[in-house]
């Protein structure tokens, strides 16, 4: 009878262990909070870190984000990064609609997430394998609103209890796209076309 005890528990605990070891579960997505039993994040600076390799981007524009494990034979086994408006007034609700997707097509470790009815607006691990760097990508929205910041915010998890909700990027700043300015000088200048008919 004891076989039979053991075997359930031995299969149940890597999946307590590791939380979600598959990616991010639904419920972190508003709050970027794993859904680990009794556990709160870590209030110590985390030793992790997102680089961006740009501070300003154009209206559709594309960025590409890196996290990393910081401390010496640092590692984490899952992450949830989302792109979040920093001068909205639901900044810590205010998911950027833009798309991310992976910097390598080959890599098997990170995957795409829909959060919150949008369509790539996450990005997560896909095992639980320990990692020290992941690379990806991010395509802001053709029309987003260029008075509005733009910084990547990640919850990292080391394991089912260690885990920092407080990794952040620098800020971005959007600016609007050459194309846009070019539409707007045409409406513009077919305004002025229009009205001159008419005097």
């Amino acid at each position: 009878m004891a076989a039979y005890i053991v075997l359930p528990i031995a299969c149940v605990l890597p999946a307590l262990v590791l939380g979600y070891p598959t990616g991010a579960g639904d419920p972190a997505c508003i709050n970027l909070t794993p859904q680990h039993r009794s556990s709160i994040a870590q209030n110590s600076t985390p030793p992790y870190s997102l680089f961006v390799d740009t501070n300003s981007i154009k209206q559709g524009g594309m960025v590409t984000v890196t996290l990393n494990a910081t401390a010496t034979n640092g590692y984490f086994k899952g992450f949830l990064v989302q792109a979040r408006c920093t001068k909205c007034s639901t900044a810590d609700t205010a998911i950027v609609p833009g798309t991310f997707a992976k910097y390598t097509a080959s890599d098997g470790t990170i995957q795409t997430k829909n959060c919150a009815d949008g369509d790539k607006n996450s990005i997560t691990h896909t095992n639980a394998s320990e990692k020290t760097s992941v690379m990806f990508t991010w395509k802001a929205p053709a029309g987003y609103d260029v008075s509005q910041g733009i910084e990547f915010r990640a919850t990292v998890v080391q394991s089912l209890r260690t885990w920092w909700n407080t990794v952040m990027s620098d800020e971005i700043s959007v600016t609007t796209s050459s194309c846009s300015r070019s539409a707007s000088a045409m409406v513009v200048v077919i305004g002025s076309i229009i009205a001159s008919l008419f005097l």
